[in-house]
């Protein structure tokens, strides 16, 4: 599809959803250009947003108080679980512009598949000869990224698109996962290098990107939108992890007040973000922000 048709199919629809999303999302916290506000699964011990789509719909996990984990969609406030069938654990982390969801469950033996669910019904998804496997991020072409373990417990990325696996790695690399991708099939994650070092990477095509945030360690990318912006997490010389936005090379970085650590998971055409943060007393929060 032309790239301008495209892009302008995904903003057109979603400029009255800013005003929206910003008169139902009360101010709780302000830190330099950011507005945050804190999101919380009802009754739950814990929540991580991840991923937001074009028309304000959010996905994450929380654990409730009994421990279990479970994925949810938020909806304008309205908080729908979901869990794959006979699943001990699920957590959801992609969305893309159509509703279709991402992510991954552990099964009785203990197991972790990949999942997608698609007008509210589950698929498993597993890598072949895959020993486990996470669905991360997915577009509105139904293209699949996330990772996989092989029979020697190395970890790969890979793409299913139209029910074909393809597995890639970041040259020289090892440990890569792809946390997301856009319409225009651009994919972004993480690798390790030769030395042992977490770095955030770009793929466009056949071309490869290590990107490293001023101040960053480690790095990853969790998320990526239409226009290119990504958000991720990086942790800086002294051991604290911070989040951050990149737009064309641009990085601001993104705390939320108060928080021992934040990170930056998800990002829509918009500039909205998601992600979470841990409290001083350790206790996992989710947010949503917005330049």
């Amino acid at each position: 599809m032309n790239q301008v048709i495209r892009l302008f199919r995904c903003i057109l629809p979603v400029v009255a959803l800013s005003v929206l999303l910003l008169a139902n999302i009360p101010a709780q916290a302000q830190r330099g250009s950011i507005t945050f506000a804190q999101v919380n699964v009802p009754g739950s011990a814990s929540t991580e947003l991840d991923g937001i789509n074009n028309q304000g719909e959010i996905v994450g996990f929380f654990v409730d108080q009994s421990g279990k984990q479970h994925g949810v969609v938020d909806q304008g406030g309205v908080f729908t679980q979901l869990d794959f069938p006979n699943a001990t654990a699920t957590k959801t982390v992609g969305i893309n512009g159509l509703g279709d969801v991402v992510g991954a469950f552990t099964d009785s033996s203990g197991v972790q598949h990949g999942l997608f669910r698609e007008f509210g019904k589950f698929t498993q998804l597993d890598f072949p000869g895959a020993t486990a496997t996470q669905a991360l991020g997915i577009n509105d072409e139904r293209e699949i990224v996330g990772s996989f373990a092989d029979t020697s417990g190395h970890i790969h990325s890979f793409l299913e698109s139209l029910g074909v696996f393809t597995q890639f790695d970041f040259p020289g690399g090892t440990n890569t996962i792809s946390y997301g991708i856009n319409d225009y099939g651009e994919i972004a994650g993480s690798f390790v290098d030769a030395t042992g070092i977490q770095h955030a990477f770009r793929k466009q095509g056949g071309t490869f990107t290590e990107i490293n945030p001023p101040g960053s360690v480690t790095s990853v990318v969790f998320g990526l939108n239409l226009l290119g912006n990504l958000v991720g997490s990086f942790t800086d010389a002294a051991g604290n992890g911070h989040g951050f936005f990149d737009q064309a090379g641009s990085f601001l970085r993104v705390d939320f007040p108060g928080a021992a650590s934040t990170d930056a998971n998800g990002v829509n055409a918009l500039g909205f973000f998601v992600g979470d943060f841990f409290d001083a007393s350790g206790v996992e929060h989710g947010y949503i922000a917005v330049r």
